[in-house]
């Protein structure tokens, strides 16, 4: 056999991919395993000059994309066209390797790989988590396509910057402060926030109405991120009006905190004050209560029937 590869290079190089290949199944690895080292000897046959396995590559990319609903696979190509570049990764991973991980898309150097994933999301494509293993046995998150059915069009084209002026408008209408802790805070650590989440309502063009916007700290926008991503509203019904009673959207005037029949308040202590609050901290400590406990008592003294 060696003879023969001496006359012709392209055909040992052909043998031992398709060995590398085959020998990948044989393996005592985890399936995550087993989808990397693929995408690596594919990724290595599609670099060299050989043709043989087109066929084969092929095929599997087709298979996969003719499991996807057409109504789906046509929304996504339209994205592709307008869609940022870790969307546009995230996505031909998806259609060449019927899912995506965590650990695939930091290996392709994008280090936080829930934005990368939340590029695609915030274009309307549905996408489905679910955990897998990675290659060093970690418990990681892995993403498909969703259904057709839940295609959110109304997001095609992505988020859309704001407009510079809208900031100043927010602040020369509720100062430089956060709308739910009530601190306040120098511009540079205040961030503009959908009142109604942008996965529900979607984005427009030109000029926003100030009224569809406030000003939320880091730690409070987080906070709200967190909750919505878990509200059944936004998981099952995508009500913007249930949205619009919601603490999160109008902390002035609420009904619900994410759907949940609850009231919240955030208080913050600062300057001289913080003295005080260590103080009642240590009282509390001191009759193994929390604070949260102790200024309900106190409301419950003052206000129950």
């Amino acid at each position: 056999m060696n003879k023969l590869f001496s006359h012709s290079p392209k055909l040992k190089q052909a043998y031992e991919f398709s060995r590398a290949l085959s020998g990948i199944f044989g393996s005592d690895i985890t399936p995550e395993q087993v989808k990397v080292k693929m995408r690596e000897r594919i990724d290595d046959v599609m670099d060299s000059d050989l043709s043989c396995f087109n066929a084969f590559i092929n095929r599997r990319i087709m298979s996969i994309r003719n499991q996807l609903e057409s109504e789906l696979l046509e929304y996504i190509n339209q994205v592709l066209e307008v869609c940022s570049l870790r969307a546009v990764y995230v996505i031909n991973y998806i259609l060449e390797n019927g899912s995506i991980s965590s650990e695939d898309i930091r290996n392709e150097g994008y280090v936080h790989g829930a934005r990368a994933v939340g590029d695609v999301r915030d274009n309307g494509i549905p996408l489905d988590t679910n955990n897998t293993k990675s290659t060093d046995n970690r418990t990681i998150a892995e993403y498909t396509f969703g259904r057709a059915a839940d295609i959110k069009r109304h997001k095609f084209g992505g988020r859309i910057n704001f407009p510079k002026k809208l900031k100043g408008q927010l602040i020369e209408r509720d100062g430089s402060i956060c709308s739910i802790s009530q601190q306040e805070l120098p511009e540079s650590e205040l961030q503009i926030d959908h009142r109604v989440p942008y996965y529900i309502s979607g984005d427009i063009q030109g000029d926003r109405n100030p009224d569809d916007f406030m000003l939320l700290s880091k730690s409070m926008q987080r906070a709200k991120s967190w909750d919505c991503e878990h509200c059944r509203n936004l998981l099952d019904n995508f009500d913007v009006e249930a949205c619009k009673t919601c603490y999160w959207a109008y902390p002035e005037s609420y009904t619900h905190v994410a759907m949940k029949e609850m009231r919240s308040i955030n208080v913050t202590w600062e300057g001289p004050e913080v003295a005080e609050y260590d103080r009642m901290e240590n009282v509390c400590k001191e009759n193994g209560k929390t604070v949260q406990d102790y200024l309900k008592e106190i409301v419950t003294e003052k206000f129950s029937d």
